[in-house]
């Protein structure tokens, strides 16, 4: 009497996503926008989170800072905030140029 093969399972991996460190700047188009999000503690002694947002684009060079973020804000969430406010224009934004001597 024969006996039956066993049959081969195989595990499906899937992947783990994870959420986006660069995002793509609304200014030059590229994605070189990172968001540094840095917790301080605030008049009331709430913690509190501010963002910096900063584009490496050496032609753009797109500079900005979001304060009063809720504690729960991940960089994902401070990139959404910015760019909503950057398309109603109520984000001050400036434009540092990099050293233009340096070529290499």
């Amino acid at each position: 009497m024969g006996r039956r093969s066993r049959k081969r399972y195989r595990k499906v991996v899937r992947p783990v996503r994870r959420l986006p460190k660069v995002f793509q700047c609304p200014a030059c188009g590229l994605p070189t926008l990172t968001v540094e999000v840095k917790v301080y503690t605030d008049e009331v002694g709430e913690e509190r989170k501010a963002a910096l947002i900063r584009c490496f684009n050496p032609q753009c060079m797109l500079r900005a800072e979001l304060k009063d973020l809720p504690p729960v804000f991940e960089p994902v969430d401070a990139y959404a905030k910015f760019l909503d406010a950057f398309t109603q224009g109520t984000v001050e934004v400036r434009y540092e140029r990099g050293e233009e001597g340096e070529e290499g």
